[in-house]
């Protein structure tokens, strides 16, 4: 079998700024708001229980994601837009023409999914790895002497049915600030039918995925500023190369092998 494997952005939120006119404008609208070049993207407010204003944003007819604004949390006074799913696997690079068609300002990238997927099932090859005794594990900065000692930060699931309860399995490793999830994708693919990711990838009979989630702004800011790479590079280019080295510093920062070596290398089989 070929090693697949594809870097992508799997969650997207972008901070925002606008002038009061704007945000007065958006704070105004009571159903239905029309702009863009050619009055193809529409605004459409929704209810949110967090945020006085929420908005469904939609170009050409395709949904893109929720924008939203004003709460009591201190901590998020801007205006924050939350890609959809689909359009990170399908044009991503078309956020700019929204960003301008609604008059907004990037501010910051504010969430971040990224994930590896690959046809290589990543999740057995992780479990041989924790069982072979010829490797040594450094996670969160600590070498991992005593093979009987728990790892509170290491977290397994599993489900399955009676003859085999752990038929289908994942697990969770929790930085001091980060996280890195692994799942069958292709089992999540088939139960959201969310095809396109089939489709990005090119990938249909095996799917894994490995995922790295930064959940606030400091997180994103202190791991680009560690391999070097400026945010706004990030928001401009979001693809493969850039989002292999942010993926693979932030993973060796969780988990690695002795003597500094990617744990990518013995999951994927890489020489």
């Amino acid at each position: 079998m070929n090693t697949k494997y594809k870097f992508n952005i799997d969650k997207l939120e972008i901070t925002y700024t606008c002038s009061g006119e704007i945000r007065e404008l958006f704070a105004n609208i009571i159903d239905e708001h029309i702009c863009g070049e050619d009055n193809d993207v529409r605004v459409l407010r929704t209810t949110c229980t967090t945020y006085l204003h929420n908005f469904a944003i939609y170009c050409s007819n395709m949904y893109v994601g929720q924008l939203f604004f004003d709460t009591p949390n201190p901590n998020r006074p801007h205006i924050y837009f939350s890609v959809e799913n689909e359009i990170l696997y399908t044009c991503v690079a078309g956020l700019s023409y929204i960003e301008q068609a609604l008059h907004l300002s990037y501010y910051r990238i504010s969430k971040l999914d990224i994930c590896l997927d690959t046809n290589v099932n990543i999740i057995n090859r992780f479990y041989q790895l924790l069982k072979d005794e010829s490797q040594t594990l450094v996670i969160n900065n600590k070498v991992i002497k005593d093979r009987y000692a728990i790892i509170n930060k290491l977290i397994h699931y599993s489900i399955g049915s009676l003859k085999n309860i752990r038929r289908i399995k994942s697990f969770i490793l929790k930085g001091n600030e980060i996280e890195v999830v692994a799942y069958n994708k292709k089992e999540e693919i088939d139960k959201s039918r969310k095809e396109y990711i089939k489709e990005n990838l090119q990938m249909n009979k095996k799917i894994y995925r490995l995922e790295v989630r930064f959940s606030n702004f400091k997180q994103i800011h202190k791991a680009l500023k560690m391999c070097s790479v400026d945010i706004e590079e990030l928001y401009h280019y979001p693809f493969g190369d850039l989002l292999e080295q942010i993926f693979v510093n932030t993973i060796n920062r969780i988990i690695r092998l002795s003597h500094n070596q990617c744990v990518l290398n013995y999951l994927l089989k890489i020489n």
